[in-house]
């Protein structure tokens, strides 16, 4: 009798060692299917980047909105019919800008006569004929080889006639490729102002109705200039809403908004006494001045829109259904304070999770930033960081991990450069942080240092490094959530 107790008691501890050897064994399966699916998420989503990418193209949409006639006598815009010679000059300015110039040179080589480019240092940008291009805007801040550029592109303007054409060429990223500060505010001042402004939270709104009034080029000032020429503006839109006023702070279109606008935003944010005194001082004389009457000034332009947000969140829907996911478009107009966001899009993980679909959702336009610390990042990284934190946090990450729905978030700049950073964005998942990695993302969160923490945490492989794209349409947010494992 003792020898079957003996007996049934081993037999009961090698039962139990087995089922933990298979607990075990199942546990890292599980572990390790788990990772890959987040890895191939990761992958979906860029390939559904990729695609909202390439059909933003700036050179293909330039190649949809010009014609030629076949006599080679006459562009048609639209339906509008302009005459094509050696009468035709371009204006360019922003990230996408190059290939939509490059473009027009296969359109109407013999037709151009002068041009100036405008684009981003260190961007890939051989020379073309007729041309000159000239690189500036470091770290997406205007400097002093984009004021050469404005000025050049100003000059040339100034001195066309009625039987000219000005074909103006505008991306995302003109404002800083296309500054020229009033007399009496130098460019440092200037800075200075946007960047009080910026740093309050002022959405580009805000920021782009300073910019207009504190600018010799902005705000249908370009258009001005070329009268009585004709001017023709193709326009890749990086703005929510794709209001053309805001757009590079439109150069070429008439601006509705008034000095006392400006003051007022200043009054809002609380920032007056952060302004430089050049700044204050030239928008209050200003503002005792009459406004311009300006109705009969923009007779001369047509401006066309031909790319924005929607054009690529309509590309990446495609791509989505192409890869077997039930997709949503949550927004094109998507705004607020990054992190805030962020925390969205978490709470939106976690009321789909139960859908037992592959699903994808997808979000576009432009959050803000409100700094406060001293660290290095952009909106889209900091928005990502938050998500993770609140993928960690939430109370519903064991049941998550219980049920093995892997969920994938990535946000990006179209532009390939989310703020001074070279990363266009960066990813959230669920299992992304843990107990020794939560504290660190807090305060690098709060610091603003979204791209350092993002760069050390797993080798870096959790940010999107694509380079200059060529192209701004603002943002992209890709949610993709996969069926339970």
């Amino acid at each position: 009798m003792a020898s079957r107790r003996v007996f049934a008691s081993l037999k009961a501890r090698s039962t139990a060692r087995n089922q933990r050897l298979v607990g075990s064994i199942l546990a890292r399966y599980c572990s390790e299917t788990f990772v890959d699916s987040v890895n191939s998420l990761k992958h979906n989503a860029k390939q559904i980047l990729s695609s909202a990418l390439q059909a933003v193209a700036p050179e293909k949409l330039v190649q949809s909105a010009i014609r030629r006639s076949s006599c080679g006598q006459h562009l048609y815009v639209n339906d509008i019919c302009y005459p094509s010679k050696s009468n035709i000059y371009i204006a360019a300015f922003g990230k996408g800008v190059y290939p939509m110039v490059k473009a027009l040179n296969l359109i109407i080589p013999d037709c151009i006569v002068d041009g100036i480019v405008s684009v981003p240092a260190d961007s890939v940008a051989p020379d073309l004929p007729n041309v000159r291009i000239i690189q500036g805007g470091s770290h997406n801040l205007p400097d002093s080889n984009s004021m050469q550029a404005a000025q050049s592109i100003m000059d040339m303007a100034n001195s066309l006639d009625k039987n000219d054409i000005l074909i103006v060429l505008i991306t995302g990223g003109g404002s800083a490729l296309f500054p020229l500060p009033r007399p009496g505010i130098t460019l440092q001042d200037k800075l200075q102002a946007i960047k009080v402004i910026a740093n309050s939270g002022a959405d580009i709104f805000q920021l782009n109705t300073i910019r207009k009034h504190l600018s010799q080029c902005k705000g249908g000032k370009l258009a001005r200039a070329a009268y009585p020429a004709k001017v023709v503006s193709f326009i890749v839109s990086d703005v929510v809403g794709d209001n053309l006023e805001i757009i590079a702070s439109g150069p070429t279109v008439m601006d509705s908004s008034s000095i006392n606008d400006c003051l007022a935003i200043i009054k809002a944010l609380s920032v007056e006494q952060k302004m430089p005194v050049s700044v204050m001082d030239f928008l209050s004389n200003q503002a005792a001045l009459p406004p311009l009457d300006d109705t009969k000034a923009f007779s001369h332009v047509q401006n066309i829109l031909i790319g924005s947000n929607k054009v690529a969140i309509n590309a990446a829907y495609e791509k989505a259904t192409e890869l077997g996911f039930d997709v949503i478009i949550h927004s094109t107009t998507l705004t607020g304070e990054a992190r805030e966001v962020g925390c969205q899009f978490q709470q939106m993980t976690m009321e789909k999770s139960t859908d037992n679909r592959r699903l994808c959702i997808l979000a576009g336009g432009e959050t803000t930033v409100r700094v406060k610390g001293s660290g290095i990042g952009g909106r889209n990284q900091e928005l990502a960081l938050s998500t993770a934190i609140r993928m960690f946090e939430s109370n519903i990450v064991m049941n998550w991990s219980n049920q093995r729905c892997p969920a994938v978030l990535l946000s990006a700049g179209t532009d390939g450069q989310d703020g001074p950073t070279p990363a266009a964005g960066a990813f959230a998942y669920y299992g992304q942080l843990c107990n020794n990695t939560i504290n660190s993302a807090k305060q690098h969160l709060e610091n603003n240092n979204s791209y350092t923490f993002f760069s050390t945490l797993h080798n870096g492989d959790d940010l999107l490094m694509t380079g200059l794209t060529n192209t701004n349409v603002m943002d992209i947010q890709i949610l993709l959530i996969d069926k339970a494992m």
